[in-house]
């Protein structure tokens, strides 16, 4: 597999509503998953867990309730004067479930300090900050292989229907759901505020 640098995949990094159907290779998976798991993490507990789906019967499932999901909660239609960056999850909701691949990334209460007890809920987002820094790996390892991401949260209004499908524990909480393709369209340079414009040093508003 061809790979990019570093700063090449962060500055050219996009998120990604439109996919060939083309399948992605395991070997590409493993890869992105072994990156995300090298990520720092609160207490180096690694409380990370990814499900990899390519079978397209789930696939189609996961799909089709996230489908439901983001148009229940945004409309059938799309409303006068959409913006593109809804336009492009409207068309993303309506496709999902013919994306070729996709990674649940989850976090695992049954570790740590204080584990998971029996019969007690689960702390949602406990782990967060450990858990957006492996996905952020994830996303650039894609990136470096030719591979479209995009961070989703809309199937946590569904969660428990999700973890019946795909036979998730009860200590265990949903966090991002990423598509995984091959992109129909480019990847950047990405449309941001300069970095000058937000850093400061020292104090706040005082320039270097």
């Amino acid at each position: 597999m061809e790979e990019i640098g570093l700063f090449e995949a962060i500055y050219s990094q996009r998120q990604f509503a439109r996919y060939k159907p083309d399948p992605v290779p395991k070997e590409a998976i493993d890869k992105i998953i072994d990156a995300a798991t090298k990520a720092p993490s609160g207490g180096n507990m690694q409380p990370w867990h990814f499900i990899a789906i390519t079978d397209p019967k789930i696939i189609s499932q996961i799909g089709t309730l996230y489908r439901d999901l983001w148009l229940g909660a945004m409309g059938a239609t799309p409303p006068p004067g959409e913006s593109p960056a809804y336009s492009a999850a409207r068309y993303l909701a309506n496709h999902m479930p013919e994306v070729p691949a996709m990674i649940l990334v989850c976090a695992d209460h049954a570790i740590g300090s204080q584990p998971y007890t029996k019969g007690e809920p689960v702390e949602r987002g406990r782990y967060a900050s450990s858990l957006w820094l492996a996905i952020q790996n994830m996303f650039l390892a894609a990136r470096a292989l030719g591979l479209g991401t995009r961070i989703t949260t809309t199937h946590i209004r569904a969660e428990e229907k999700v973890k019946e499908i795909l036979g998730i524990p009860v200590h265990v909480e949903t966090v991002c759901l990423t598509p995984l393709g091959y992109p129909r369209g480019r990847f950047g340079p990405t449309d941001r505020t300069p970095a000058a414009e937000v850093t400061s040093y020292n104090r706040y508003g005082q320039k270097g």
